[in-house]
């Protein structure tokens, strides 16, 4: 990193607050940004006491599909869950990260109409991996981790390395229901999007086999509670 790479913080000096330089020789977190229209995502090294990027990690080839992961649904879980909040701020972004891989997979697989065949599934198989393999930097260690485990499941029938119950790391729990969630409620060249009360029921349905049971109840609890609060603001 650049000694001239500097931005501002500010401090309380009488009662005013004065900018003061940053010289971000603090912790630095790992970050992403979409450009959109290059079809890129960037991975940046972000200061954690400014906020500034500090430098640019790499950038990765990549044009999501079209659905909208919900990130604040990932947070609002994992507050329900008693996670610190650097911790929720990571499992947010590894939920906007985890279909990465993706883009690594021939799209007449992704967009097939009928059942895949052995093979297509074992390149189905690989996405978890592809997708934190790109994510190089040691900044995202944590959230490279948990996107390789966020299709396995708690009674050890998932991919890639058949992880079981606790094994897998909460966090990947987390990302693993909010991304079937998401899925679920979106469209697919094979299927129409589910409504919210059936995707909610085939979570309860999967908890404890699919997908952790303590992570569904609490995405239920924060869900029914934002469905409360938004019917009260129609009323």
């Amino acid at each position: 990193m650049s000694s001239d790479c500097r931005s501002f913080a500010s401090f309380a000096l009488r009662g005013r607050w004065m900018p003061v330089a940053c010289d971000h020789s603090g912790a630095h977190n790992g970050e992403s940004r979409y450009l959109r229209e290059a079809g890129q995502l960037r991975l940046v090294l972000v200061c954690d006491a400014c906020g500034a990027e500090c430098a640019e990690l790499q950038r990765v080839g990549y044009r999501p599909e079209a659905r909208c992961v919900d990130g604040h649904l990932a947070e609002l879980t994992a507050r329900e869950l008693g996670l610190s909040e650097p911790t929720i701020s990571r499992v947010r972004l590894a939920t906007l990260l985890c279909d990465v891989g993706r883009d690594q997979i021939p799209r007449e697989i992704l967009n097939k109409q009928g059942p895949l065949n052995d093979q297509e599934w074992a390149q189905m198989r690989r996405q978890p991996e592809l997708g934190a393999a790109l994510l190089t930097d040691v900044s995202f260690d944590d959230i490279r981790e948990w996107i390789r485990c966020h299709h396995e499941r708690p009674d050890g029938r998932g991919y890639p390395r058949g992880l079981v119950g606790d094994q897998i790391p909460l966090e990947a729990r987390i990302v693993a229901v909010i991304d079937a969630y998401t899925a679920m409620t979106s469209e697919r060249p094979y299927r129409t999007a589910r409504d919210h009360e059936d995707a909610c029921s085939e979570l309860r349905r999967c908890a404890g086999s699919q997908f952790d049971g303590a992570v569904v109840q609490a995405f239920l609890s924060v869900t029914a509670r934002r469905d409360q609060r938004r019917a009260l603001a129609t009323a």
